[in-house]
């Protein structure tokens, strides 16, 4: 079975925070209205009382305090021992009760994290069952409105109170998924060593360039590969190797343009696309990489660290046969740095 991440639960504390908060305001803005309403003493208390619950659990899980229990002790309060005592104290059906059911089964759904958290939420479901029969059998248990046209404005008030609240829910869950979302893509397309874009990500963004791209308007790819890398493995271990590839990645990081793309290809093969680009101005774009990684080809000089590249230029040609021409300029400068023992 497998654990939740920690990025997961965070989310769920997060949310978790903004339900008590929520219900301290909602709390509050109930007993306010039941006072305005000149509601029975009990109509302020319970509410009030919630209000509490929710400000001092909120408190103590800001703190990290009790995180756990204060999760099960307000999801028993809120469904298991609220719903009933509100719903005795009030009008009952008569009054917005109905509203605040919907809502505590909606709140209690959205704090459940493990399978039988939602045996709350269902309790709650089984309780205003129960009371819709119930107040039928005992209406004298129940202290009803004085006259319709306060009913009308209390049920409004308190409709509004409701929908405010799902809906500040409903906008902060969907701000999360949003952000979860995007951190997720952004996982996906992002090598975890050099933190520059993945393989994955490449050829989405070559169809992009390539479906853009004119006579006027052309891309080359460069693309990259350290020589000697798997003797840096071999010689110095692989943490030096992760090592050599994250400094490498930075370096990419740092030649790059606003809009230029760098890409761990694989392994030891790296590529940059450069939109707008000559194959002419990307000798500049080389000698700036070969300076910026000198220092690290320096360290590792004894087994003759250093880089290779190949271009191709995009006009003409689809993307397989632009990655083949880079791929074949690659292997050439390979080739020719053996035998003169430097890198074109």
């Amino acid at each position: 079975m497998f654990s939740k991440s920690v990025h997961l639960i965070e989310v769920k504390n997060r949310i978790f925070k903004m339900i008590l908060a929520l219900s301290c305001i909602a709390f509050t803005a109930v007993a306010i209205v039941n006072i305005v309403n000149k509601r029975p003493i009990s109509n302020f208390l319970v509410p009030f009382f919630g209000a509490i619950i929710a400000g001092v659990l909120l408190i103590l899980f800001w703190k990290k305090r009790y995180t756990r229990q204060i999760k099960y002790g307000y999801m028993f309060f809120l469904c298991i021992l609220y719903l009933p005592v509100a719903w005795l104290t009030s009008p009952g059906s008569y009054s917005a009760m109905s509203f605040y059911a919907v809502l505590i089964f909606f709140v209690g759904i959205i704090m459940s994290q493990e399978v039988y958290d939602y045996l709350f939420p269902l309790a709650s479901v089984v309780e205003v069952l129960f009371f819709l029969n119930y107040e039928a059998t005992k209406p004298s248990q129940y202290t009803l409105y004085t006259d319709t046209v306060s009913r009308g404005y209390d049920l409004s008030i308190n409709f509004i109170i409701v929908a405010v609240t799902i809906f500040s829910i409903m906008i902060v869950l969907n701000n999360y998924f949003d952000t979860e979302h995007k951190r997720i893509y952004h996982l996906s397309i992002t090598d975890q060593l050099t933190g520059i874009f993945n393989r994955r990500h490449l050829y989405q963004a070559l169809e992009t360039y390539h479906n853009n791209s004119n006579s006027a308007d052309n891309f080359v790819i460069l693309m990259m590969d350290l020589n000697n890398f798997k003797k840096v493995n071999d010689t110095f271990g692989h943490v030096a190797g992760d090592r050599v590839l994250k400094e490498f990645g930075d370096v990419l990081n740092n030649s790059c343009r606003k809009h230029d793309l760098p890409v761990r290809y694989g392994g030891d093969e790296f590529i940059l696309i450069l939109p707008d680009t000559s194959v002419q101005d990307v000798e500049s774009i080389k000698n700036r990489i070969n300076e910026l990684f000198s220092d690290t080809m320096s360290v590792y000089k004894s087994v003759g660290l250093a880089i290779s590249f190949g271009v191709a230029n995009s006009v003409g040609k689809s993307i397989d046969e632009i990655m083949q021409q880079a791929d074949d300029h690659l292997y050439k400068n390979k080739e020719e740095s053996k035998r003169v023992g430097q890198v074109n």
